[in-house]
């Protein structure tokens, strides 16, 4: 496993209530696209959320990285202002899985989702001349576009994800780049957990780690930032992230 780079990787104090974000909003593929740092970087970063879209958790993490890495950070809505709603967390009802399932098959449908992010890095690279290294991460839902972008022919040189969502051993084979990722305890079956880190492990430039105490979300959307642990992971795990950007951006 690769040791990340800890140099100038140090994040500004996290904001646990009321979180407003640094940031503006631009146009992308047809997306409204939330925009963090200086456009004239020379690195950048596109964000994919998970399914719960753009909390202020979610753009806090952006934030962070943004000033760790003086670097440039997209978030896209791809789900157009219409996420699926926290309240449908856990989907312990019928009614609560048949809503998911048509979400996930409608609004937040992989394949429909990989062309738009392909659109979207297209366009982002035109607008934003000045980047020389782009680089994706995603959480839960978007760890899947993340990881699925990061094979052959990508336009990414580095990628990761925290507390991936729908897990294929697979995927993480088909990996060209460095990758990250960060695993919380719940993000599968533990057998299915094991085999997808094992198989990122045989690249020694990609880094796993499993957060153990941390539930599914908490550098996300489901993030409790009011909670001294998921406080102190949720900083642990932006600090992780910036870390390996910072070396393969």
């Amino acid at each position: 496993m690769a040791e990340v780079d800890k140099a100038c990787c140090s994040l500004p104090a996290v904001t646990t209530h009321d979180y407003k974000p640094n940031g503006t909003y631009t146009k992308l593929a047809g997306l409204d696209v939330y925009q963090t740092g200086p456009p004239n970087s020379t690195r950048a970063l596109i964000a994919v959320y998970d399914v719960f879209g753009s909390t202020p958790q979610t753009l806090q993490g952006a934030d962070l990285l943004s000033h760790s890495l003086d670097a440039l950070v997209l978030v896209p809505d791809f789900f157009k202002g219409k996420p699926l709603p926290l309240s449908l967390y856990p989907p312990d009802t019928d009614e609560k899985k048949k809503i998911a399932g048509e979400f996930m098959q409608g609004t937040a449908n992989i394949d429909a989702s990989l062309k738009t992010l392909g659109k979207m890095v297209v366009e982002a690279k035109g607008a934003y001349g000045d980047v020389k290294g782009w680089g994706c991460y995603g959480l839960c839902w978007g760890g899947k576009l993340a990881v699925l972008n990061s094979g052959a022919g990508t336009e990414f040189k580095a990628a990761g994800t925290a507390h991936p969502g729908r897990l294929v051993k697979e995927d993480a084979e088909k990996l060209t780049i460095p990758f990250i990722c960060l695993f919380s305890k719940e993000d599968g079956t533990p057998e299915l957990m094991q085999e997808y880190g094992q198989a990122l492990e045989k690249n020694d430039e990609n880094v796993v780690e499993k957060y153990g105490s941390m539930h599914h979300g908490w550098m996300g959307a489901r993030a409790n930032l009011g909670d001294k642990e998921n406080l102190k992971e949720f900083e642990r795990g932006y600090t992780q992230l910036a870390g390996f950007f910072s070396k393969h951006l």
